[in-house]
């Protein structure tokens, strides 16, 4: 039996921006985090095609190398504070997810 990697770990993200310059303000404190937690954004679409269902009006995935990287990144102090932006500039859902061990 062969040794399976560990899942990788997602942030989802939907949200529809209200106030562009406190939205800038969270890319500006929080864009450059995600490597420093073994994570890349892998999709950012500012205008996804809903098929099913409802969704805010932007979509972004961001995969981690673990789903506990991608824990790490959420709850990190420094995501906190760049999240209180993002938090005052949308109106937004965020998951975080666990993908299938490789």
């Amino acid at each position: 039996m062969e040794n399976q990697s560990p899942a990788k770990g997602y942030l989802i993200a939907t949200f529809t921006i209200h106030d562009q310059a406190t939205f800038q303000k969270y890319v500006e404190a929080g864009g450059h985090l995600a490597a420093k937690f073994n994570g890349k954004v892998i999709l950012f679409d500012a205008n996804p095609k809903i098929v099913e269902g409802k969704s805010e009006a932007i979509i972004a995935l961001m995969e981690f190398a673990t789903a506990s990287d991608a824990e790490r990144f959420y709850n990190s102090p420094e995501y906190t504070a760049a999240r209180q932006f993002r938090i005052s500039a949308t109106t937004s859902t965020i998951i975080l997810a666990e993908g299938l061990a490789q």
